[in-house]
């Protein structure tokens, strides 16, 4: 059973699962059985297997039970001071992005939100630089997951969740539960407005997007891929950016032995050199 689900996986999703995943495996198949009410695994098998209508949508709730969402805001915070202090400097200097035309920032993979939702408070601290004139940013926010992007649409969370934001931007960007039983708070509706989330699955052959990217955050991603298709997959991102732009990894993925027109510049930080 797990070499033919991890054959699927791989061939559906790409993701390769190593026999030590053997376990996180496991785990989904116990949550996804015990939310459908089952007990033998035969059972699951038919789900999963037995009906080419149903089978897509129960593997992509199986990969939701075993893949790993744990996030933070502001999580590898100096990847955010280097797109506030240089990544944003340099594409509004040499492409007048935010100010002669809008600024596209892509978070794919973005899960439950929070790199979404700090890169939207990010842009907007760094929009007060330029009072006077409206800067202007979009931000796609993709994730495989229907119920994860709802999730991160809703824009509620813990405040166990948004101990990593500064108070200060935590006075200025979410709004405490008015139920004081009720330990929550939500993202402001300026900032969500901020956020387009799209459902995209990384393996399709093209990504459809209508504007090419100035800026791509993909953290903690590839690492679920095998080599061959995190090289197929960061020249992709890497299409649909600008000569110029950057793509922000995450910091135990290395792209170095990865053959792409990327250029190091810091700690998990690329730029696209040309394409």
């Amino acid at each position: 059973m797990f070499n033919r689900l991890r054959s699927e996986i791989h061939r559906r999703f790409g993701i390769m699962l190593p026999i030590t995943k053997k376990s996180l495996l496991a785990s989904g198949l116990q949550r996804r059985m015990h939310s459908l009410g089952m007990i033998h695994l035969d059972e699951y098998n038919k789900v999963l297997f037995g009906n080419e209508e149903n089978d897509e949508r129960e593997f992509v709730l199986l990969l939701d039970a075993m893949t790993s969402y744990t996030t933070k805001f502001f999580r590898h915070s100096q990847q955010f001071e280097f797109l506030a202090q240089t990544a944003l400097p340099e594409l509004i200097k040499i492409h007048g992005a935010g100010i002669s035309r809008t600024l596209n920032v892509w978070s794919a993979g973005c899960a439950t939100g929070e790199d979404s939702y700090t890169i939207a408070m990010v842009l907007r601290e760094f929009a007060q630089h330029y009072p006077g004139i409206q800067f202007k940013s979009q931000i796609l926010a993709t994730d495989i997951s229907a119920p994860i992007l709802e999730f991160a649409r809703n824009a509620v969370y813990e405040m166990e969740k948004i101990q990593s934001i500064p108070d200060t931007l935590k006075k200025k960007y979410l709004l405490k539960s008015k139920d004081r039983r009720k330990s929550l708070a939500k993202v402001i509706p300026e900032l969500r407005a901020m956020v387009n989330f799209r459902q995209l699955d990384f393996m399709v052959p093209a990504f459809g997007l209508r504007e090419k990217m100035d800026i791509i955050f993909c953290r903690n991603i590839l690492s679920y891929f095998d080599r061959d298709t995190q090289e197929r997959l960061v020249n992709k991102l890497c299409a649909n950016m600008i000569p110029g732009g950057y793509l922000f990894a995450g910091p135990s993925e290395s792209l170095r032995s990865l053959a792409t027109p990327l250029t190091p510049l810091a700690p998990s930080v690329y730029r696209l050199s040309h394409f």
